[in-house]
């Protein structure tokens, strides 16, 4: 029995020997240390450790790539569903309105107006520039600029809606040449009727229409612009129309 323990204490101060000369063998570097036990790689073997180690991984890549889908797809409907407008008409006086209140408008223009990109129905836009002359002067000049920038270049643009004010407006602005062909033609009692909103009331009184000239302007290049001022000047023409009746 004394034997066997004896033996075991030799047996393990030789693997002790043994352990000290492979670690100092291993510090000088005749033999290969291998990988530390952090630099091993655990290959995941089941489904769930194989998910668990793609999230950890790639998860912040997964939500960038969600959230453009998602982004991507908003725009997507929105450009499919986006009506675009056969014609344009600015709404430009020194009496401020309600959006509400030029949807009237709209549909009174849609009334008379043409299908003019054929997409199967008439849609007619009035672009709310209406400021007043107390009001808020950062707000005043942005919806001025707005306009300026339409007339320079819309060709879908080509019918005004004005007061007295914004007529002589026009004038300065265009250092007293002509913006609009002919006369600023009177809004009838008709007009008002058909617009009148339900909450809102009816519009300002003493509105007139004219018709943006395009002659000698930049418009005149358009090539497409042609079509946007024969469907105005018919549209014009019904106005006057009605207002003889």
């Amino acid at each position: 029995m004394a034997d066997n323990k004896k033996n075991d204490i030799i047996e393990e101060q030789r693997r002790a020997r043994a352990e000290f000369l492979r670690l100092k063998k291993m510090q000088s570097g005749e033999i290969d240390a291998g990988p530390k036990p952090s630099e091993v790689a655990i290959v995941p073997k089941t489904p769930k450790e194989k998910w668990d180690n793609f999230w950890f991984q790639y998860k912040w890549w997964v939500f960038t790539a969600v959230a453009s889908v998602i982004v991507l797809s908003i725009l997507i409907v929105q450009c499919a569903s986006r009506v675009e407008p056969d014609m344009e008409i600015i709404y430009f006086t020194y009496t401020p309105v309600m959006d509400q209140q030029l949807e009237e408008v709209s549909e009174y223009f849609e009334e008379m107006a043409k299908d003019i990109n054929d997409d199967g129905e008439v849609n007619v836009q009035i672009i709310n520039c209406g400021i007043s002359e107390k009001g808020n002067t950062q707000y005043t000049n942005t919806t001025l600029q707005k306009m300026q920038a339409m007339i320079a270049a819309n060709e879908k643009a080509l019918l005004f809606i004005t007061d007295s004010k914004s007529i002589k407006y026009f004038d300065k602005f265009n250092e007293g040449a002509h913006i609009f062909d002919g006369e600023p033609l009177s809004l009838g009692e008709e007009f008002y009727t058909s617009t009148e909103h339900k909450d809102f009331g009816p519009l300002p009184e003493g509105l007139t229409i004219s018709i943006r000239r395009v002659s000698d302007t930049l418009l005149e290049e358009n090539k497409s612009v042609g079509k946007y001022q024969k469907e105005a000047i018919r549209i014009i023409e019904k106005l006057e129309s009605k207002n003889s009746k």
